[in-house]
């Protein structure tokens, strides 16, 4: 009797804060296809007209090409500085975790206003492109995702003994790197790509005081529309919560096919 009370509970419980999630997202769903919806229970009507104008918007297409190649270029850039790093970490020398551990808390302690007034201070002068400071500083706020996402890929095999096996049979470092590290931990840095992938898409706070109006991003654009549209705020608001989605759902999958294809493995191994 006790134990069915308890599951009834928990079942209410789940239920209430899956309806207080979802509930706002509904509404924005129902409101962004609405005519006009003021003072009524129900939207007055429904139509396509706010998403054909939004995508056909040359400011929303250009805000979403910037928010695409800042996502890239700021993916690329995190994976080529961390990667080797936490190779070295995991295959040469273990200590220098324990310091990395210690660096990629940073980006949390520091706020984002603070960042960015401290960059501006400090490169205001210097002949660097603003973009490449904003690039370069988000590249280091995602280090967090990158690092762990990338570090758990080497954990459950001893890619040390793998690697020097590979230089033993005649491999250079960047070949036995290449050939052996790679392919074992590609389901981590496809994870760690989406995770700095998403962090950098949809980055407001360091985009909007470095750059301002003149690198109108999605998010910046997103505000800016809200102030002026409703509906046309709320199909963009749509349009990005199922780009999450998305990416969510792929990271799933990913994760699920390589734990079946280690859990293969190691029956595998086992027979």
């Amino acid at each position: 009797m006790y134990h069915k009370t308890s599951t009834y509970w928990a079942r209410g419980i789940m239920t209430a804060l899956f309806l207080y999630l979802v509930t706002p997202i509904v509404v924005t769903l129902i409101y962004s296809f609405s005519t006009s919806w003021v003072k009524t229970i129900l939207p007055s009507g429904f139509t396509l007209k706010w998403y054909s104008q939004l995508i056909t918007n040359a400011d929303f297409t250009s805000s979403l090409l910037r928010s695409l190649g800042l996502g890239l270029l700021t993916t690329v850039i995190a994976q080529i500085c961390f990667l080797p790093v936490v190779f070295y970490a995991n295959v040469y020398d273990a200590r220098v975790k324990s310091h990395l551990r210690f660096v990629t808390v940073l980006p949390f302690t520091i706020p984002g206003i603070i960042l960015v007034t401290g960059l501006i201070q400090l490169y205001a002068d210097l002949p660097i492109p603003k973009l490449l400071i904003l690039v370069l500083a988000i590249s280091l706020l995602s280090l967090p995702l990158t690092y762990q996402a990338l570090d758990n890929a080497f954990i459950g095999q001893d890619f040390r003994a793998m690697f020097e096996q590979a230089l033993v049979l005649g491999d250079s470092p960047l070949k036995a790197f290449i050939k052996v590290i790679l392919p074992n931990i590609r389901a981590g840095i496809l994870i760690a790509m989406l995770l700095t992938f998403t962090s950098a898409f949809g980055e407001y706070v360091l985009t909007n005081i470095l750059l301002g109006g003149n690198f109108e991003t999605l998010k910046i654009y997103m505000y800016r529309l809200m102030q002026s549209n409703g509906q046309a705020s709320s199909v963009l608001t749509t349009i990005y919560f199922i780009f999450l989605a998305l990416v969510s759902l792929i990271l799933i999958v990913i994760m699920r096919h390589y734990a079946k294809h280690d859990q293969s493995s190691q029956k595998g191994t086992h027979n």
